[in-house]
């Protein structure tokens, strides 16, 4: 059976709230907590984050998402934030309402090595996006700040939750999108929080039939303006289907406790962030601890018996894991057999005509880390790709002398080269 993960050493990818405070309170939100008005929040100090960012750094991690509630609600932690981990060379990331934001700020966060941020447009309708994030104003707000955002260089990825009230938004949100400068639309599906009632369960949580008309209207957006589609969680190969018409929402997997830990501002840890079981403060037995305790995630004792079988686990990995009554259950959207599709080797040879000539040369910016047996190779996002030692050291001496090759000089031919091509790690120059 495929193995999910290869048992990494340490994650590669952090999600770390700095602050647990929010402006907003979306119908949607995964923060549980906000419900309870008793809550007090909890806001990351800058000796917490030194300190977390310590063991970030003696992990070798490749890549960290500043997060919150609203990062921008503890601005003085996020920037440094920013900067003590870009001049560590990490890549950093923000996820933020961008509701709070000030093109001063936006400028200092991208003068310090904030290269992205993603941010919520939840329907081009100012009214309906108003009603979805229970925020009067915020419409106007988040576009302005997309604007300024683009404006002095930081590149600007769209999440919009699919609702029964906006799902028939999607193709002019996606055209919104494009024009205020986004370069990635994502459809996402609600995982709904510990705090979501019937009326709001009901509200998010579709039927799995009624999320298609929604991704055929992302299609259409990405074949009119070409910006970059997909989904944040999983949708399961066989509710897709057809995976060479939907190829944008599948293959990205669920990183959760696999590649992934969420720290929260107080130090506790979660594989992903929509569960709530901690599995131990990593201000107290460092990130070791934590990704230890989190094993389940990664010897597959999670993916449900029917997923084991199934020819496109490598690419699906069994769909969300906490969006399904257990977490060893399967997936909500799970539809069955993919006994009737393609086979993904047959398909996986299509990118083989990518190949058969021409030079090529390893993209800038690669990260990379020695694993037991293989290396990891790293470019932008939670996407980590897997490389026999004997090509990992191939690659690394050309991306060290910015050399290019041909598809022949590769030790692992041209299957592997193809690999690397679709997932970015290497681009062909002539």
């Amino acid at each position: 059976m495929y193995t999910i993960t290869d048992n990494l050493r340490t994650p590669c990818q952090i999600d770390m709230e700095i602050t647990t405070a929010c402006n907003h309170k979306c119908r949607y939100c995964y923060n549980f907590w906000r419900h309870d008005p008793k809550q007090k929040s909890i806001v990351m100090s800058k000796e917490t984050i030194d300190k977390i960012i310590d063991e970030i750094i003696a992990n070798k991690v490749f890549n960290v998402v500043l997060t919150g509630g609203e990062p921008f609600l503890n601005y003085s932690v996020l920037l440094h934030g920013v900067r003590r981990l870009t001049q560590a060379g990490i890549l950093v990331s923000c996820n933020t309402n961008l509701t709070l934001a000030t093109k001063e700020q936006l400028q200092e966060l991208k003068s310090a090595g904030l290269p992205h941020i993603l941010t919520s447009l939840a329907s081009y309708d100012p009214e309906m996006n108003d009603k979805i994030f229970n925020q009067k104003g915020s419409f106007v707000k988040v576009v302005k700040n997309i604007i300024n955002a683009v404006g002095v260089g930081i590149k600007i990825s769209i999440n919009t939750v699919i609702s029964r009230h906006s799902k028939d938004h999607v193709y002019k949100t996606g055209i919104l999108a494009h024009a205020l400068g986004a370069s990635n639309l994502f459809l996402t599906r609600v995982v709904p929080s510990a705090a979501c009632g019937e009326e709001l369960s009901h509200e998010f949580v579709l039927k799995p039939g009624e999320y298609i008309p929604a991704l055929d209207d992302a299609i259409r957006v990405k074949q009119e303006t070409g910006i970059t589609i997909g989904s944040l969680i999983q949708y399961p190969v066989c509710f897709l289907k057809d995976v060479e018409k939907y190829s944008d929402f599948l293959g990205r997997g669920c990183p959760a406790g696999k590649k992934m830990v969420c720290i929260n501002a107080n130090g506790e840890t979660h594989a992903c962030l929509h569960e709530n079981k901690s599995y131990g403060n990593v201000l107290e037995i460092g990130l070791g601890g934590v990704w230890k305790n989190m094993k389940m995630w990664r010897d597959n004792s999670l993916i449900p018996q029917d997923c084991k079988k199934c020819k496109w686990l490598r690419w699906c990995e069994g769909g969300c894991r906490v969006y399904a009554q257990a977490l060893n259950a399967p997936d909500f959207m799970c539809k069955g057999s993919t006994e009737n599709m393609p086979d993904p080797v047959e398909d996986f040879k299509k990118s083989q005509h990518l190949v058969k000539d021409g030079m090529f040369k390893v993209r800038r910016g690669l990260r990379y880390r020695e694993e037991e047996g293989f290396w990891l190779f790293h470019l932008v996002g939670a996407w980590i790709t897997k490389v026999s030692s004997v090509d990992a050291a191939f690659l690394i001496e050309r991306s060290q002398k910015d050399l290019v090759f041909t598809a022949d000089a590769l030790p692992g031919g041209k299957d592997v080269l193809a690999d690397l091509l679709t997932k970015n790690i290497v681009v062909k120059v002539s």
